[in-house]
């Protein structure tokens, strides 16, 4: 009884070892089949990531034509996949470029790569095609930026203005929309958008960027960007038939706000004017007043051979710094630009100045902070009206200015929120400021000049992805 079971036992043990013995090679198979499969997948990774950059590339040269675009995503697909990867040899095989009657680019690309197996070639099959495609719509947009060309300015405004130019060479002038606004003690906009046709003129862009300087007029530390940017903001036109579905507001500055404009009421009349928290690179309140009228009711000062001369109101007072005992603010008064788009800003109430409104002021420590407050202020506003009405805001801040407080955080901050930068959320001075609901732009900070370009370049690139 017992030899039998011996006998048994060695017959089923044979019989396993004879089962796996002629299993090997259907094991062995299959591990390199998934070996292989997985060099496979890979592959097709890495060239599904090559024709999107390929796509990509292609839709933010479109606006120097189908040869450009074309060259822009060869060169992009090869720098994501080498034809050598995995010893394959990857190329792009399709590219089409098409603008339809609207000004949407449809740019269609496909590329494959064939790699060699290593495992399955035992079984005669030697290599491995793999293929992907990609289809990019890039939707027109209506770009308007906003430039800084206060004093401040004065030693890299040229920089400012090359790569600003460079930066509106990448829309379409056939089928993109372009303005152009600067600001200083006030703001204007030098390129409107065309509103008879989609399109703009690159040479008009060119030369109104070119003609552009710094202002040298008095003092040179006023920096209006309440009134830059709304001058940018105003540019876009709901009711225009022409208007963009893409809307973006670019908004460049080296400071932060110290100026703003208002219809001003001083002893009974009402001026519209522009006064300003700064005065020869210091803090005290002063006023920038334009008209004839003014100079005759309060005191201002005057530059002539280099210094500064302070003409008297002769109201009987020894100060020289006394607009603030003229000018009153109620707190219900508010910053109108103009009938353009029918809008208001209110001066006081906000996240920074505060609710409580003031008249004339008997401390000019006093005024001087509510000046800078509501400066200060206002661009946020504007920012998030423009937001509101579903305008994408860019910010890009230039220099150490911008990190030094306000009083109420930095410039930085300031940026940050007109923007809506997710990123506020990682930061303690603005994470409970981020509105979820709201666009979401991009905030850029350039340490110098030499920052300026790479800031432009990552702004445009995602207005570009913005665009499809």
């Amino acid at each position: 009884m017992m030899k039998n079971l011996k006998t048994t036992f060695r017959t089923e043990k044979g019989l396993v070892s004879l089962l796996m013995v002629a299993a090997l090679p259907v094991m062995l198979l299959l591990a390199g089949l998934t070996i292989d499969s997985g060099r496979a997948y890979l592959a097709k990774a890495k060239l599904f990531a090559a024709v999107d950059a390929a796509g990509i590339a292609a839709a933010r040269a479109a606006s120097l034509g189908e040869s450009t675009a074309k060259k822009a995503a060869e060169r992009y697909f090869s720098a994501n996949i080498p034809t050598s990867f995995l010893e394959g040899n990857a190329s792009l095989t399709g590219f089409q470029f098409d603008v339809d009657e609207w000004g949407n680019v449809t740019v269609d690309i496909q590329g494959d790569t064939t790699i060699p197996t290593v495992f399955i070639s035992l079984i005669g099959i030697t290599d491995w095609t793999v293929g992907a495609e990609s289809r990019v719509i890039r939707r027109p947009v209506d770009i308007s930026l906003v430039v800084d060309n206060s004093g401040s300015l004065r030693d890299v405004f040229d920089v400012v203005k090359s790569r600003s130019k460079a930066f509106l060479s990448h829309f379409n002038t056939e089928f993109d929309r372009v303005a152009i606004s600067q600001f200083g003690y006030g703001g204007e906009t030098v390129i409107p958008f065309n509103t008879s046709e989609r399109k703009y003129s690159g040479t008009d862009v060119s030369d109104a960027i070119d003609a552009m300087t710094y202002r040298t007029d008095g003092n040179n530390h006023y920096t209006n960007t309440s009134e830059g940017t709304y001058q940018g903001y105003k540019e876009f036109d709901d009711s225009d038939p022409l208007s963009a579905n893409l809307k973006v507001l670019v908004i460049f500055t080296d400071g932060a706000p110290n100026t703003f404009t208002h219809d001003f009421e001083i002893s009974g009349y009402t001026y519209r004017s522009s006064i300003s928290s700064t005065h020869d690179g210091g803090d005290e309140a002063r006023g920038l007043w334009s008209a004839t009228e003014m100079r005759d009711r309060i005191p201002y000062y005057y530059r002539s051979g280099g210094s500064w001369n302070y003409v008297s109101d002769d109201r009987g007072s020894s100060t020289d710094d006394n607009i603030y005992r003229y000018v009153s603010i109620d707190s219900n008064e508010k910053y109108t630009p103009d009938s353009t788009k029918n809008v208001s800003f209110p001066l006081l109430g906000g996240p920074r100045a505060g609710n409580s409104g003031y008249t004339a002021y008997s401390s000019k420590s006093g005024f001087e902070e509510k000046i800078k407050d509501i400066s200060r202020d206002l661009p946020e506003k504007i920012a998030y009206k423009a937001r509101e009405d579903g305008i994408y805001v860019f910010t890009l801040g230039l220099g150490d200015s911008l990190k030094d407080s306000m009083g109420h955080g930095t410039g930085e901050d300031m940026l940050y929120r007109m923007a809506n930068d997710p990123r506020m959320l990682n930061r303690n001075a603005t994470k409970d400021e981020f509105e979820e609901d709201q666009k979401q732009g991009l905030y850029c900070y350039a340490e110098d000049e030499r920052d300026l370009g790479p800031c432009f370049d990552k702004m445009l690139d995602v207005i570009i992805r913005l665009t499809m």
